[in-house]
Parts: structure tokens; sequence; C-alpha cells
């Protein structure tokens, strides 16, 4: 039997926890949320399943089924009808995950914040301590300097307001606008609620820091202004987004998952897929004593963050616009290519395309 301990919980963190309880019933699984699970999420609420591997349960999902990109054209990208993009209420699912656990029985300490001066006490009490405390990272301060470092100085800014009216018509649609200098993007979600589309995440993010300030609230203002100003703001958040991942996940019996060790997408933050099958990954590791499961799931994340670097790389080089038309001309935002764009078969295609 194993003694394991987990800082966070959310995606990351109620996955290692489930998937640690199912595959041996006889672990002893602690996992500690500084506040009461489901509160004060800060996320755009789009989930895209990269590696089309997993077969999860979302609350109020809603498929999407069309993608409107604007630079200073717009252009309209129809989906597969078996693309894995969705909305849906995180809120409710990282509470159905939390009861999910205690069901397998996983003892859930709530308003319960753990410290940086308590890792080390806490760590020699466990096998294993799991750190999914997101990207401030409760154990950073225990991995190498330089790598800490690294990672947060590829911490980019994003923030989003939630509102409220009628978003009937983008049901089944993501509303995005790029921009160049820094390269950036808005987005609009709309969200399911009770069968009807009375919500959307509208948010700003920046894809690399830059030196000089911009006032990232101000842009934000003005595009909701000038595109969405029948609406209600109901709340607004703010938060970086890790886009670089630390080499060292393992630290003696501390192991960094999800956002704690960098997961998100360079390309377009995303970061809810990966976290969650780190959870699976790093119980799969423990339960074996072997962890190949986690390191060759990291190298694969490694590849894919590899490619999405590039093309950010090249929308930094020539603009968005030059990029979207190149990758319009060349197919691929056509809906008879079969796969949602970012998936890892469109990442491939376009990485080609792009070039030749």
């Amino acid at each position: 039997m194993k003694k394991i301990a987990i800082i966070g919980a959310g995606p990351a963190g109620l996955s290692a926890s489930i998937h640690l309880a199912s595959l041996n019933k006889n672990h002893e699984i602690h996992l500690f949320e500084r506040g009461k699970i489901g509160d004060n999420i800060i996320c755009a609420e789009g989930f895209f399943d990269f590696f089309g591997t997993l077969n999860i349960e979302l609350p109020e999902k809603m498929r999407v089924k069309k993608i409107i990109l604007l630079a200073e054209k717009e252009i309209v990208v129809n989906l597969p009808q078996n693309s894995n993009i969705l909305t849906f209420d995180r809120t409710k699912w990282q509470k159905n995950l939390a009861k999910e656990a205690t069901t397998l029985g996983v003892k859930i300490f709530e308003n319960t914040k753990i410290e940086k001066n308590e890792i080390k006490k806490l760590s020699s009490k466990y096998d294993y301590l799991l750190d999914c405390s997101g990207f401030y990272g409760v154990t950073h301060h225990l991995f190498p300097k330089r790598e800490v470092s690294e990672y947060r100085k590829n911490l980019i800014p994003a923030l989003q307001y939630k509102l409220e009216g009628d978003f009937s018509k983008y049901e089944g649609t993501f509303y995005v606008k790029v921009f160049d200098k820094p390269p950036g993007y808005f987005w609009l979600f709309p969200r399911k609620e009770n069968n009807e589309i009375k919500r959307a995440n509208a948010g700003l993010g920046l894809l690399i820091k830059r030196r000089n300030s911009i006032n990232l609230r101000d842009l934000l203002n003005k595009m909701v202004e000038n595109k969405f100003c029948d609406y209600n703001i109901e709340g607004y958040s703010s938060s970086p987004i890790p886009t670089k991942r630390m080499k060292t996940f393992m630290n003696k019996n501390i192991i960094l998952l999800g956002d704690a060790l960098g997961l998100c997408s360079p390309l377009h933050g995303g970061g809810i897929d990966s976290a969650y099958l780190s959870g699976y990954y790093v119980a799969h590791s423990i339960v074996n004593n072997d962890f190949s499961y986690y390191n060759t799931f990291l190298k694969k994340l490694d590849n894919r963050f590899y490619k999405e670097r590039l093309i950010l790389r090249l929308w930094k080089l020539f603009g968005s616009l030059w990029l979207l038309k190149r990758l319009e001309n060349k197919g691929l935002f056509s809906e008879k290519l079969g796969y949602p764009p970012f998936s890892g078969k469109w990442l491939n295609k376009a990485i080609i395309k792009i070039f030749f």
C-alpha cells in the first residue's frame, strides 16, 4: 500500500486521485484543495482532446462546429463531424470528479492551503507528493532554479470576462480575432447552460511576453465594446499561462503535473487535456513503479509543443494574415481534411504545407 498526497484539485489532481484509486484500492490518497472545489476557476472552458484518447463526461458540453478567425479578413473554418473541440461547465465537471474520487475512497480536504514551508515535512509523511497546484507551483523551490526561472519567463498574460446575454447566434461557434505585435488573440467561447446559450467567456491572451507594458484590460474592453456591447459583464479574472515546461518533473518523491510543470499549449494556451492526462500517466507510473509511462507522455507533448512554437515563430515573423492565408490556401481549414485544426495530424500536415 502506498500513501499519496495530492496538492490541488484541478484537472490534474482530480485525474490522478481517481486513477490511483481505481488502479489500486489499497492506496491511501489525500487530496488537498486550498479553496472549495470548482470555485475561483480561471478558464475559457474550451476543451480540445489533442491526442483523441480521452473518453470523459463533460457537463453542459457543446460541440464546436465552426471557428470564425478574424485577422484583416474573416476566415470561417467548418470543423469535421468527428471534431473533439467543445465548451463545457468546468465547475460542474470538477465537482463531479470530486464526487467520483470520494466514492473511490479518496479523502478530500477543502479549504486547506499547503504552504511552501510545509512541503518537506508533508513529503516525509507520504510515499509520493503530487504537485498539481497550478502555475505558482508550491514545490518549485525544490526544483532546479534555472528551470524554474525559465518556466516563469515563459508565463504569458491572459485575462477574461464572463458575459451574460443571448448568445444563441454563436451556438457551436468559436469567435477568434488574432493580432500581431505582439502575437495574441481575443476569444469568445459561448457556453451552454440548461440547454440555453446565455453565457460566454470572452478573453484576451498574448502569446509572447513584451517588455513595454500593454494595458490588456483596456484592450479587452475595446474588443468587447466593439463586438459584444449588448451583453452584461458578470465577472473578471486574470492569470498567467505557463507555455514552457520544466524538464525535471520529479525530485525524490515530489512530482509535478499539469500547469505546475508547464503543460499548456504555446500556440493557444489550452491545457485541460494535458493536465488531465498527466494525472492519468502519473497514476500508472506510481502503480507500476515505472515512470517511463509519464516520461513517454511528456516526450509526446514536447513534440507537439515544438511544432506549435514553429508556427508561432512564423506568426511573429510574417504576421497573422500571412499565416492564416497560407494555411487556408493550402487546404488546412477545409472540412474535407477530416481532422480539426491543432490536432496531431493537422500539425504534421501544416508544417509541411507551410513550407512546401
